[in-house]
C-alpha cells in the first residue's frame, strides 16, 4: 500500500536585524525582555504551536550567537539556523531552500521581534491553509487612526480608514505558492517587498490571499520605546490574568521566607502562600531582624534556610515611610529611610543569593507608586524607592544565568500598619488591602518573569478577581 505523506507545518523565523534601529549594538532578536532573548520568547511561543520544523534565518555575523541562544530554548522540535540575505525577500528565500518541504506543507512566517504573538492568532493563520480555503494568510488589525496620504507637505488625501488594515506577522502560505513567487520575483530582480504576501498577489494570479485577525500585543519590537511597551504589556497580563503568560509553576512544597513578613503584606504574602502548599517563614524588625546590618541579615537568611531546608522565593517588604519637608527632617530620619528601604533590600538580596542560585528560584522586592515621580514631605521614601527599582531591573540582568528571577510590585495606596502610622487621618476607603497585594505578588512569583515592575492598582485587582479563579483551575496542584 502508497504511503500517504502527512502534511507538515514548518515556521520561518526572521532573525536578521543587525540593531541599527534600535540604536544599538546588539541586535534587537538578543535584547533581553522580561528576563528572556526576544528571539528566545518567539521560538517558545511558535513551538508551543503544532510544528514540524523551525529554520531561523540569522544574519551572517550573528550566527554563532543564534545557533547558542537556540541550544539554550531546549525546543523538542528541530530547529536550524541559516544565514540571511541583504533584504527580508533575500532572507525569506534562504530559509525556503533551507527547509525540507513539499509543494503542499504549510509554511509559517514570522517576525522574530514579534514575541508576544498570541497562540490563537498563530492557529488561525494557519487553518485557511491548511484546511485548502485559501493559499495564504496575512494576519492584520484595523487602524484606529485616521490615514493620511501626503505628497511632499501637500495632504492631498484622507481615505476612509475602514477599507484599511496594518499588516502583521505571522504570514502562512501553501509551499508551491511561495516558492512560485519567489521564483518570479527573484527572475525580474525583484526581492525588495517588505512582506512576502505582496509578492504572492504581485506574481502569482489568482492565489487567494485572505485576512486574518491579529492583536495588538502583537506588536513589532524596533524601537526602545517599544520595547517598554512590550515590558507593560507583560506587566499587565500578570496582574490581570489572561491565556499568557499564566501562571505556571505550583507553590506545593516550594519554600518561601517573606522579610517584613510579620504584618501587613509581607503576611498576607506568607498566608497565601501557604494555602497554596508553600512552607513560609517570615522574619522581621518586630523578632529582632535589622535589615540595615548585612551580617545580621546574613545569619537570619542562612538560619531561615536550614529550617525551611533550602529556600524557593524570597520577598522583601520591609521598609521605612516617614513623612515631612526634607529641609526639617532629622538627618537620622533620613538615613533611616535610605537604610531600611534600599540597603536593606540590597542585603536581604546579597544574603539569599546563594540560596536562590541553588534553587534557581526568584527574589520579589517591594517599591512604590511613588517610584515613577518624587512627592514632596516624603522625598528621601520616594527616592530610595526608585531605587529599588534599579536594583530589581539590575539583578534580573545580573542574575539571569543563574536562573534567578526578579521582579519588583509596586502597590497604590494599600491599607497597612505602615502608613496607618505616617497618616493616622487619612480615609481608608478606595485603598487596597494587603491581601490584595499579596494575590498579585504571588501571580508574579509563579509567573516566569522577570526584571518586570509590576504596578497593583486598585481598578486591575477589581478586574482580576474572576479571571484569577478560571486561570488557577487550570494549573495541576495549584490548589493542593
Amino acid at each position: 500500500m502508497e504511503h500517504v505523506r502527512q502534511m507538515q507545518i514548518h515556521a520561518l523565523v526572521l532573525a536578521g536585524g543587525d540593531g541599527n534601529r534600535f540604536g544599538g549594538e546588539l541586535p534587537k532578536q538578543f535584547v533581553r525582555l522580561a528576563g528572556d532573548a526576544i528571539l528566545l520568547r518567539t521560538l517558545r511561543r511558535l513551538a508551543s504551536v503544532r510544528m514540524d520544523r523551525i529554520v531561523v534565518v540569522a544574519h551572517p555575523r550573528w550566527l554563532d550567537e543564534t545557533r547558542a541562544l537556540v541550544a539554550e530554548a531546549g525546543l523538542a522540535i528541530e530547529v536550524a539556523v541559516v544565514a540571511g540575505g541583504a533584504t527580508r525577500n533575500e532572507s525569506t528565500r534562504n530559509g525556503l531552500i533551507a527547509l525540507d518541504a513539499a509543494d503542499d506543507d504549510v509554511i509559517v512566517v514570522h517576525d522574530a521581534v514579534r514575541p508576544l504573538v498570541p497562540v490563537e492568532v498563530v492557529q488561525r493563520s494557519i487553518e485557511p491553509v491548511a484546511s485548502g480555503r485559501a493559499d495564504a494568510t496575512d494576519t492584520v488589525i484595523p487602524s484606529a487612526d485616521t490615514l493620511v496620504i501626503v505628497e511632499g507637505e501637500d495632504v492631498v488625501e484622507i481615505p476612509d480608514r475602514g477599507r484599511y488594515r496594518r499588516g502583521q506577522t505571522p504570514q502562512v502560505f501553501r509551499k508551491a505558492v511561495l516558492t512560485h513567487a519567489y521564483a518570479e520575483a527573484e527572475r525580474v530582480g525583484d526581492l525588495t517587498a517588505t512582506d512576502d504576501c505582496s509578492l504572492v498577489l504581485r506574481y502569482v494570479p489568482g492565489a487567494r490571499v485572505i485576512a486574518v485577525a491579529g492583536d495588538e500585543i502583537n506588536l513589532k519590537i524596533t524601537t526602545p520605546i517599544d520595547l517598554v511597551m512590550a515590558d507593560r504589556m507583560l506587566q499587565l497580563s500578570v496582574l490581570v490574568p489572561t491565556q499568557e503568560p499564566r501562571p505556571t509553576r505550583s507553590l506545593v512544597g516550594a519554600r518561601m521566607l517573606v522579610v517584613g513578613g510579620t504584618n501587613g503584606i509581607g503576611r498576607a504574602i506568607a498566608d497565601q502562600a501557604e494555602q497554596l502548599g508553600a512552607t513560609a517563614a517570615v522574619d522581621g524588625s518586630s523578632l529582632g531582624l535589622d535589615v540595615r546590618d548585612y551580617a545580621n541579615v546574613e545569619a537570619r537568611i542562612a538560619d531561615a534556610a536550614r529550617r525551611l531546608g533550602g529556600i524557593d522565593h524570597v520577598v522583601c517588604t520591609a521598609g521605612v515611610l516617614r513623612i515631612g519637608p526634607l529641609a526639617a527632617t532629622d538627618p537620622a530620619e533620613i538615613a533611616e529611610v535610605i537604610d531600611v528601604n534600599l540597603t536593606g533590600t540590597l542585603n536581604v538580596a546579597r544574603a539569599a543569593y546563594p540560596y536562590l542560585r541553588d534553587a534557581r528560584g526568584s527574589l520579589t522586592v517591594f517599591t512604590s507608586s511613588s517610584f515613577t515621580r518624587g512627592r514632596p514631605d516624603y522625598v528621601p521614601y520616594s527616592a530610595s524607592k526608585a531605587a529599588v527599582v534599579n536594583v530589581a531591573q539590575g539583578l534580573s540582568d545580573e542574575w539571569a544565568p543563574d536562573g534567578i528571577r526578579v521582579n519588583a510590585v509596586s502597590p497604590e495606596r494599600t491599607d497597612t500598619p505602615m502608613r496607618r502610622r505616617a497618616f493616622p487621618a487619612e480615609v481608608r476607603d478606595g485603598m487596597l488591602r494587603a491581601e490584595d497585594v499579596a494575590k498579585a505578588t504571588i501571580r508574579v512569583i509563579r509567573s516566569d518573569l522577570t526584571g518586570q515592575v509590576v504596578d497593583v492598582k486598585q481598578h486591575d485587582v477589581a478586574v482580576a478577581a474572576a479571571a484569577a479563579e478560571a486561570a488557577e483551575a487550570a494549573i495541576p496542584g495549584a490548589g493542593s
